[in-house]
């Protein structure tokens, strides 16, 4: 009789701390899986921001036509896989062309006269002959994800993500020169 009131025992025990423990464990599952669809959103953000400077590189789109596009690709009801809100989504491009320079390397005068180790010099003198070297074009993409009510004790209401990719300008084919308005 002992051993039967034992064994009650032990099933109640163990029914309270399943009770306790339950909503802890669906609470952890479930910020994993959140956690997951963030990281997947800033992976299509990073491939999307990646997708645009490729883009500005390679072809002779307007600025209002690769935001487009980029838009389309990450918020088209047609787009297999996971679209987002583009009322949350903020696309900013900046585009720094420049004009192709024809040298004259017989006549400048300042490169022969700069030692031979004055790495420093050496690039001012570049900058001064073409002044957008070094200038660069980028697609910088903003998403900001609403976070489940469940979570807002640990994380704030809104968090953003962030991807940015850059390319120097005057790389990629020359077709981009005759970019379009």
């Amino acid at each position: 009789m002992a051993y039967l009131r034992c064994v009650r025992q032990s099933r109640g025990q163990a029914l309270v701390e399943a009770v306790l423990v339950a909503p802890l464990v669906a609470i952890f599952v479930f910020m994993i899986a959140w956690c997951g669809r963030v990281l997947l959103t800033w992976q299509q953000i990073s491939t999307a921001a990646q997708y645009g400077a490729n883009l500005i590189t390679y072809t002779p789109f307007s600025l209002k036509y690769i935001k487009k596009d980029i838009e389309d690709y990450l918020c088209n009801p047609g787009t297999i896989g996971r679209i987002l809100d583009s009322k949350r989504l903020n696309i900013k491009i900046e585009i720094n062309d420049y004009e192709p320079i024809n040298y004259d390397f017989l006549n400048i005068k300042e490169l022969p006269n700069m030692s031979r180790y004055d790495l420093e010099n050496f690039l001012n003198t570049l900058k001064k002959l073409n002044p957008s070297a070094g200038k660069k074009s980028f697609v910088e993409i903003k998403y900001s994800y609403l976070v489940p009510k469940i979570l807002r004790m640990a994380i704030k209401k809104n968090i953003t993500i962030k991807s940015r990719s850059e390319v120097l300008s005057g790389t990629g084919s020359q077709s981009a020169l005759k970019r379009q308005k």
